[in-house]
């Protein structure tokens, strides 16, 4: 019997969860891959890429349940992948509001994501108004039913599978002049170079979606037109509504 290379099925290719253009299959990893090196697991995730706006995205992770997530990533072993979790980054974030950006303390925010609570808690004993959701701890599973003058979600979008179901609920629940403040790596220039082996994409610690500014900006204007995006940084980055551009934050004008 012959063999021929080209009956194999080609590979599923989904539409960008960004834009909704065609992409590529980009990469391949073992899903134990985290910054702290373990046995791989012999499991492959297949990462994507747009060829029209770059986001970078897995599906593997598209049908889990809360339930799954909880049990094979954020479980028992998550801070041994990502120490900072339970306090260094809880408190630089803290920093950086409070005295980096200045955040007045008039404000009602809101910490989506808020993993343990633990940023809350320094800024509630500043004296800000801040709200907590995390889907992933009973003490902040409650979806909020207030509008917030600013919404925060640091290293939160990357662990996001639908990415535009995400945003649009954090849009809906800002009010007319909030805006959404939030970190996420966005990639580095020779990404299609490095492919998976670039240190943020690490399913193990649940970054299944991987930015670039491009990404972004059509993301937020796919759901409100009026909506803009200013990075401080490549790490750092705020959306909101060019009618009315915040003053309660520096660099924005």
């Amino acid at each position: 019997m012959k063999f021929n290379i080209k009956s194999i099925p080609p590979p599923h290719t989904p539409l960008c969860k960004c834009c909704a253009n065609q992409t590529l299959l980009f990469d391949v990893c073992d899903f134990n891959k985290s910054p702290t090196k373990i046995n791989l697991c012999g499991i492959p995730i297949y990462y994507y890429c747009c060829s029209f706006c770059g986001f970078i995205f897995t599906c593997a992770f598209d049908k889990w349940s809360n339930e799954e997530f909880s049990h094979f990533i954020y479980n028992q072993d998550y801070t041994y992948f990502d120490p900072d979790y339970l306090e260094v980054r809880p408190q630089s974030n803290a920093v950086l509001l409070r005295d980096n950006l200045k955040m007045e303390r008039n404000l009602d925010v809101l910490d989506y994501g808020c993993g343990n609570g633990k940023m809350l808690e320094i800024l509630r004993q500043d004296g800000y108004k801040i709200d907590g959701y995390d889907t992933f701890n009973d003490k902040f599973k409650t979806k909020p039913t207030k509008k917030y003058d600013v919404i925060v979600a640091f290293e939160v979008v990357e662990h996001i599978s639908d990415v535009f179901k995400t945003f649009q609920e954090i849009f809906e629940t800002l009010k007319e002049r909030g805006v959404f403040l939030f970190s996420t790596l966005l990639q580095p220039q020779n990404i299609l170079d490095i492919g998976t082996h670039w240190w943020y994409i690490t399913p193990r610690n649940g970054h299944i979606s991987i930015f670039t500014q491009r990404s972004l900006k059509i993301l937020c204007q796919r759901i409100h037109c009026d909506y803009e995006i200013y990075s401080f940084s490549e790490g750092l980055h705020l959306i909101f509504n060019k009618n009315h551009p915040p003053h309660y934050f520096l660099g924005i004008q």
